[in-house]
């Protein structure tokens, strides 16, 4: 008799478990212990627009206008939305974005909102590798296929650019492609991590002169 209410309440503890960790999943429990958090919620997300401001929302939650700057976030991936602050019945579209934010790390993104679904800026974050080789990572990709990227003024392909292997430093990435604005960017570059790059280019408004000369 006792074995057999010993055997129940293992049951009912393994099923009050199973249900606790379904609805609340260890990195959210310990995401929100004292002093543990501290610890665990140590990601940060930057977001800041060119030429005017956009209104943000993280998981569905508003963060008001940027710049925003939101610290202390446990990892995992977040939906970033954006929509540019301008009158009504114009021409700008909320965009979403898909953001992955590891321990010990800063993601950011840096944006021009164009009309439509233009967009001219940078989105950076960065995801831990499981090599031991003390390097770092580098993924490129671009909105436009054919864009030309360099590394520290040196050509490496047309396109995006994948898992380029480089030692623990800064560098300059430079995306340039015909008829669309260059994106020049600063990166770091992590050892055990992959920098994740994402570059937007706005076409080159046609001008006069390349009216009259077409």
């Amino acid at each position: 008799m006792k074995a057999l209410k010993t055997a129940i309440i293992i049951i009912a503890l393994i099923t009050v478990l199973s249900i606790l960790l379904y609805f609340f999943p260890p990195k959210q429990i310990v995401g929100r212990l004292p002093f543990l958090n501290r610890f665990y919620n140590n990601t940060t997300i930057e977001i800041i627009t060119q030429k005017g401001k956009a209104r943000v929302w993280i998981d569905d939650k508003d963060q008001g206008e940027t710049p925003i700057t939101a610290s202390d976030l446990p990892e995992g991936t977040y939906l970033v939305e954006m929509e540019k602050i301008a009158p009504e019945n114009s021409f700008y579209k909320k965009h979403s974005f898909n953001i992955e934010l590891s321990k010990n790390t800063t993601a950011r993104v840096d944006m021009e909102i164009g009309p439509e679904d233009l967009l001219h800026g940078t989105i950076l974050y960065y995801t831990p590798t499981k090599t031991s080789n003390k390097k770092g990572y580098l993924v490129v990709t671009t909105n436009v296929q054919d864009s030309k990227v360099s590394i520290n003024g040196e050509f490496m392909k047309r396109g995006s650019l994948t898992n380029l292997e480089l030692g623990d430093s800064e560098y300059q990435v430079k995306v340039e492609a015909e008829g669309y604005q260059e994106i020049q960017i600063p990166v770091f570059v992590r050892e055990g991590y992959q920098l994740n790059l994402k570059i937007y280019q706005f076409p080159i408004p046609l001008g006069s002169d390349t009216l009259e000369g077409a």
